[in-house]
Formats: structure tokens, C-alpha cells, sequence
């Protein structure tokens, strides 16, 4: 008489031997892709492969974002600077007020100091030809007392150096100063002084 476990045997011998070529197709299979895998990891480029040991560091790049900036004219020399602090006197006027510009006396060309795009150009009775230029970063500069050449019109891009006029005696507030390039400069709407940002020379 048979017992349950002698079955169980001769059940699992039956089985191998009606799969035994399943079995063995299975088996070779895997053997091959094993193969198959192993055969590609060890032929990988070097660039490939994983990196091991010492991690070496990227090559640093120095990259300058800073903008250009140039004075606004060149060969003139420094007039009234800027004071917010205190009154100064104006000659023209003969009355004592601040003075939210640095003033470039002489006569040329007047240039963008920074890349930016043209917002506004008019003239005044007052102020004379003036020449408003949006930069990035909240600042805005202001070219007043142009001559009546003006070289830019509003929506025009302009690049730091580019030509936006000419100096002239047309602001008549300051017209007792002669010709020269009354500048201003605002950062986020408030006049700063253009010293912080110009590389004013006291010699020029």
C-alpha cells in the first residue's frame, strides 16, 4: 500500500519528466541573458560606467554677468554733483536747492551708460531735451539739457555707448553753466546718486 508521501514523490518525478524540456529551454534562457548582461556591463566605455573612487569636481567657469557701464560723456568734467542732504546754489536760478544730478560739463556726444530701452524723449522749456532710458534691475537714467538733435526715439534699444545726443546750454535752469549734460538716476522710482554706479573720475 502506498502512503501519501510515497505520492507525492512519484507526482514530482512525473512532473519533471513531462516538463523536463520546458525545463531545460527555461533554464537556457536564463542562462543567456545572464550572459547576455554580464557581457555588456564589462564592455561598457569608460565614459559609461559608473563612476568609482574620487569624484572629480566640474571645471569652474568664470562667467561675468556684470552690465557694461560707460560715463555718459566722455573728455567733460564734473560740474554740481549730487546732494540730497543739503541745499546748493544755482547760479541760473540764484536760490539754493538740492541737486538730485551730477552735472558733465563740455560739449559731444551724450551715450547710454547702460544697455536699456528708451521710455521717453521730449522737450521742455525747463529742462531742456530730455532723454529717459529703462535699465534692468529697477534703474532708470534721465539725459536732460540735449541739444535738439536727439538721436533716439521712444521703443528704441539701446546698447551702453550708443549715441543719444548732444550736450547743449538748453536747460534753462542751469543755463549759467553752458553747455554740458545734466544726468540723473533712479533706482526703483528714487533718485540715487550716480556716482554708486558710474566710474566718475573728479579729473576728468
Amino acid at each position: 500500500m502506498k502512503t501519501y508521501q510515497s505520492k507525492t514523490k512519484e507526482t514530482r518525478k512525473n512532473f519533471f519528466k513531462r516538463h523536463k524540456y520546458a525545463i531545460s529551454v527555461i533554464i537556457s534562457v536564463l542562462i543567456v541573458a545572464a550572459v547576455i548582461v554580464l557581457s555588456v556591463v564589462f564592455t561598457l566605455p569608460e565614459k559609461n560606467k559608473p563612476a568609482s573612487g574620487n569624484v572629480v569636481d566640474p571645471p569652474n567657469v568664470d562667467v561675468n554677468n556684470d552690465p557694461t557701464i560707460v560715463l555718459p560723456m566722455e573728455k567733460a568734467q564734473i560740474g554740481m554733483g549730487y546732494n540730497d542732504k543739503k541745499l546748493v546754489f544755482w547760479e541760473t536760478l540764484d536760490l539754493w536747492q538740492w541737486h538730485p544730478a551730477v552735472d558733465f560739463i563740455g560739449e559731444g556726444n551724450v551715450v547710454a551708460v547702460r544697455d536699456g530701452e528708451v521710455t521717453d524723449v521730449e522737450k521742455t522749456s525747463i529742462d531742456g531735451n530730455v532723454v529717459t532710458v529703462k535699465h534692468d534691475d529697477g534703474y532708470v537714467s534721465i539725459y536732460k539739457s540735449l541739444g535738439n538733435k536727439i538721436a533716439v526715439k521712444v521703443g528704441d534699444k539701446v546698447k551702453a555707448g550708443d549715441k543719444l545726443g548732444t550736450a547743449s546750454a538748453s536747460m534753462m535752469s542751469e543755463l549759467k553753466t553752458g553747455s554740458h549734460l545734466h544726468f540723473e538716476l533712479k533706482k526703483d522710482g528714487n533718485y540715487v546718486d550716480p556716482a554708486t554706479m558710474l566710474p566718475i573720475n573728479d579729473d576728468k
